[in-house]
């Protein structure tokens, strides 16, 4: 009788709406608010809650004791007017139409009281979901378009040019040897594109080509990371999956080896700035304090400009793209935070201040990368200066090393590596002191790059004699430790983590030193060894294909890029969402996908123009002159750091080398 007369109703009000409205379209006539007043025709009980009846492991990681609710005012607002027993309603804060709501649901079903501290995210109206447009949306779009005229302008003077030329095949490949034909072609599309693909012609080049393998592997695992990190944050339709992957030895071990992405990157820093000086003493053995100047305006140029350009974009344009739920949580952030602390983010400082507040979750990297650049360009600038120093201070820096993070765990309430808190997910883990007393700041990080410095140095001495190294028993004893030391602490770092309790202090501080310093100095070893392993070698062919060299140049724009793409794909969800591996692995391939394509239009479009026309611009003009003819020494690592200055090979006054044959190499680092 009840299903007879529900169906009978909702036939005649279908009728009578007919017959009013006959001759008129239905879309016309159509009324959201009746339509809601019908059941919904097709209810299914969640699949995965029925499941859970017949489980028994729920670990609770998550605090279960804070409820996230996403609430339709007005929908709550006609429930409780429809159940009220008492007057005065119409005065109810939107605060207590929610607690009661929730309440509603809550208490019959648990038998729990809830709070009436309630803290509203973000409500979402007709007058919020739009955001007015500002001044910085203005700046946006016209630093867009002035990019947009620049590439077509220089584009069509070069075609006009090459077609001047009776178009030379190698036209692009070739700069011009008048320096305002440079700076007019610097944002010429072909010739970038080109500049993508370029060929390697020097010696050192070809050492060091293999690195750019192990750079895009190393930033398919940071943009993992950064998902996963997202993937945390955003509300689960099945919370205990992620919950119970905690209690893991596999996983613990995956999260805590997380600290080594980065620590290849400043390790191939610490070897590339050191070979590049090298290069520019034997060519230049007087010293002048002037190249410590040059060498950091010439990597400002090369990092500044994308980063302003990206964070403008990330406090501007990205605002208006939040749609749903969960935009606000996960974009709104990056724009406020993009807002308010630009200054530190270009001073790059932001690695200590507003750390926990960043404009893109990565950015605390490109500070302590340019900072472990001054400091190991200030110290081989030392070195130059006063050769007799080196033994001192390269003891110095590796007693510092060691000890500086096990007191740094002795002085602080941290794990000794990098674990996961499920309850610091909304702020993607940032709460954990263990970021802002070992990861983020340059004073944790100089051994790693120390490390590479010392490799940097290493190779340049036996880069002509490259089989004597693996001759030096010393060498071959540092290898099978240091590879033994990164068994050792990937093996034990699980154990450690299960038994931190009742472990000594003293040993735990002992374990967060070697566990940090492990994969660096074995990253360091395979680095070195393979720099000087045959170019011929398979392993290094295989390692050195042309397609890492084009993806190592779209490192810098992706690495700016990526966190942006992953906001925008996880902000775009409009309910919680159902985790499993194939669910994680399907949001990394998009955001991978993803920031690689918009990372080589930023790469092209400004980072590689504005790099070519900055040079142009503040270089001397002998310096631009002898530069003409000049490639390449080596690509650099993620942040943009790595070729400098460097020319034909003379003789070295600040570490003893063989002579070399002649080679050229680079004035920039693309």
């Amino acid at each position: 009788m009840a299903f007879e007369t529900v169906t009978f109703t909702l036939c005649a009000s279908l009728l009578l709406a007919g017959s009013v409205t006959a001759g008129e379209s239905f879309a016309g006539t159509f009324q959201m608010e009746e339509y809601l007043k019908f059941p919904p025709v097709f209810v299914y009980d969640d699949f995965e809650d029925c499941r859970r009846w017949y489980r028994d492991d729920d670990y609770h990681h998550y605090d279960h004791t804070v409820l996230e609710r996403g609430v339709c005012v007005p929908k709550c607002h006609d429930a409780i007017i429809q159940n009220a027993t008492e007057s005065g309603l119409d005065r109810l804060s939107r605060e207590d139409i929610m607690h009661r709501c929730i309440s509603a649901e809550i208490t019959p079903h648990y038998e729990l009281s809830v709070s009436n501290d309630i803290q509203i995210r973000h409500c979402y109206s007709r007058f919020t979901e739009r955001i007015p447009y500002d001044w910085l949306d203005v700046l946006f779009f016209v630093i867009a378009a002035a990019i947009i005229v620049l590439v077509v302008t220089s584009t069509v003077y070069d075609l006009h040019q090459q077609a001047k030329q009776n178009f030379p095949e190698d036209y692009f490949s070739r700069s011009s040897k008048q320096a305002h034909q440079r700076l007019l072609t610097s944002f010429s599309l072909p010739r970038n594109v080109r500049r993508l693909k370029e060929p390697i012609h020097t010696q050192t080049r070809l050492d060091l080509a293999c690195f750019e393998a192990f750079r895009f592997a190393q930033t398919f695992r940071v943009i993992f990371l950064h998902v996963t990190i997202a993937h945390l944050k955003i509300p689960q339709r099945n919370p205990e999956y992620l919950e119970q992957l905690q209690h893991g030895a596999s996983l613990q071990t995956f999260i805590a080896e997380f600290q080594n992405y980065v620590q290849t990157f400043f390790t191939i820093g610490g070897m590339l700035m050191a070979i590049n000086f090298l290069d520019h003493v034997r060519k230049n053995p007087t010293f002048k304090l002037s190249y410590f100047g040059e060498r950091l305006l010439n990597r400002l140029c090369r990092l500044v400009p994308t980063y302003a350009f990206m964070m403008l974009l990330e406090a501007s344009v990205m605002r208006h793209l939040i749609d749903g739920p969960f935009g606000e949580q996960f974009i709104g952030e990056s724009a406020t935070n993009c807002q308010r602390w630009w200054w530190a983010n270009l001073l790059f400082v932001n690695n200590y201040i507003a750390w926990d507040h960043p404009c893109f979750i990565p950015s605390w990297y490109l500070a302590t990368d340019l900072q472990l650049f001054i400091f190991g360009l200030a110290i081989m600038m030392v070195f130059w200066k006063w050769p007799s120093t080196r033994r001192y201070i390269f003891g110095a820096i590796f007693l510092y090393s060691v000890v500086v993070p096990a007191v740094a765990y002795l002085l602080s309430n941290i794990t000794p590596v990098m674990t996961v808190d499920m309850k610091d997910a909304e702020l993607y883990i940032r709460g954990q002191r263990f970021q802002s007393v070992l990861y983020f700041p340059f004073h944790q990080n100089t051994g790693i790059y120390f490390f590479g410095m010392l490799a940097g140095i290493v190779y340049h001495h036996y880069r002509d004699q490259r089989k004597e190294l693996f001759k030096v028993a010393a060498f071959r004893q540092l290898a099978q430790f240091s590879g033994l030391l990164y068994v050792f602490s990937m093996a034990s770092v699980s154990w450690v983590v299960s038994n931190l309790s009742w472990l000594p202090a003293i040993c735990l501080a002992a374990y967060a030193s070697a566990f940090k310093l492990s994969w660096g100095l074995f990253n360091t070893v395979l680095l070195l060894a393979l720099a000087l392993l045959h170019r011929n070698h398979w392993i290094k062919m295989a390692l050195s294909h042309p397609i890492f060299r084009v993806l190592g140049k779209l490192g810098y724009s992706v690495y700016l890029l990526h966190f942006t793409v992953i906001v925008q794909v996880y902000g775009r969800e409009k309910a919680p969402i159902f985790s499993n591996e194939k669910i994680v692995a399907g949001y990394t391939i998009e955001v991978l996908f993803l920031s690689y394509v918009l990372g080589a239009v930023m790469c092209v479009l400004v980072e590689l123009p504005t790099g070519a026309a900055l040079k142009e611009l503040l270089e001397p003009s002998t310096q631009r002159k002898s530069s003409i003819t000049q490639v390449h020494t080596a690509p650099e690592p993620l942040s943009g750091s790595g070729t400098d200055t460097a020319g034909p090979v003379t003789a070295n006054t600040a570490v003893p080398a063989p002579e070399t044959p002649t080679m050229t190499s680079a004035s920039d680092g693309r």
